[in-house]
């Protein structure tokens, strides 16, 4: 009977154990610092949790702080304090998928990781770079001058992890931390959406891809005749800051007749006004997958593919690199 009792107590024991060591793992698995997984915020919050308490930020500046306990998958946190307390639930083990009690919606945040680089400040700052997210190329140009709408891009860096920065009208509006990034590559993490992680290629100094990949492998071996049609509208100019969202109307039009119509869109700088141009019409036609004939207006132009897919199209035209995306 001693013998046996000896044995329960030994398993009550293991029992205890593991239920103290998965608590203890779990609680553990939220410190550390979290970014919200927005582009676009009113504030650049960052949050970090330590043993007891988590600390709120903007950005590098700390804001506030108070006590937590965890019970089950909530939150919660001292009366008066931010309101952050509620449900939780981790999407993975770097994201954390919060829905405050007195929010509508839920929020997302990624844990910060040191980015993976040999590279100094100044040397990524001299890079420039191209990502596709959510079938959007988005040109990465570190510490340019504003647009003309007043946005512009900045490299930053938080403890050991790399950030762009995303400014307008020089405050910052939101930031994604850096992955990795090398001289031909750079991966971003902490999008609000799926892809949540979105890697890029490095652009020349002629603002073409490093490593081109042929026509036919980028555009899923679909022909470029087929592909090309329909409508295609400005991303990015090479040597030009970022767009503003009236040169963004700008589109092209190719139909499966071999007609091409040019939409154009301009900033009234007077009244601040988008202004649609008259629409041109013209012929084109495609050379060996390697360029576009284009005939507008009784002139002919030829436009050199340097990269094609079925939703980025990046030509060179009149001398510089123009990137379009199909929508």
């Amino acid at each position: 009977m001693k013998i046996i009792n000896h044995k329960i107590v030994q398993i009550l024991l293991c029992f205890g154990l593991f239920f103290m060591s998965s608590k203890l793992s779990f609680a553990q698995s939220l410190e550390g610092k979290w970014n919200i997984a927005k582009i676009d915020t009113r504030h650049s919050t960052l949050i970090e949790f330590t043993k007891d308490s988590v600390f709120f930020y903007e950005f590098d500046k700390r804001r506030s702080a108070t006590a937590y306990q965890v019970n089950d998958n909530c939150l919660i946190v001292a009366k008066g304090s931010v309101p952050i307390g509620g449900e939780f639930a981790f999407i993975n083990s770097q994201r954390l998928r919060l829905k405050p009690d007195k929010a509508k919606k839920a929020i997302d945040f990624v844990r910060l990781k040191p980015t993976k680089t040999s590279l100094t400040k100044d040397e990524i700052t001299q890079m420039k770079f191209e990502i596709d997210y959510r079938e959007r190329a988005i040109p990465i140009f570190f510490d340019e001058a504003e647009d003309e709408i007043g946005k512009a891009i900045r490299l930053e860096k938080l403890d050991d992890t790399y950030f762009i920065s995303f400014y307008r009208n020089a405050k910052r509006k939101g930031a994604l931390p850096i992955e990795s990034i090398s001289s031909k590559k750079i991966m971003i993490y902490g999008f609000p959406e799926e892809p949540f992680v979105v890697s890029g290629e490095r652009l020349n100094s002629d603002g073409n891809m490093m490593q081109v990949n042929t026509v036919s492998a980028l555009s899923e071996n679909l022909p470029i005749t087929k592909a090309i049609i329909g409508k295609w509208f400005y991303a990015h100019i090479e040597g030009r800051p970022p767009l503003s969202k009236c040169t963004k109307k700008t589109f092209f039009r190719f139909t499966e007749d071999l007609t091409i119509q040019t939409k154009p869109y301009a900033k009234n700088y007077s009244n601040g006004n988008c202004v649609a141009g008259d629409p041109i019409e013209g012929k084109y036609k495609i050379n060996d997958d390697k360029e576009i004939e284009v005939t507008q207006n009784g002139k002919t132009e030829i436009w050199k593919v340097l990269s094609f897919s079925n939703k980025i199209l990046k030509v060179e035209k009149d001398g510089r690199a123009l990137t379009l995306t199909k929508q």
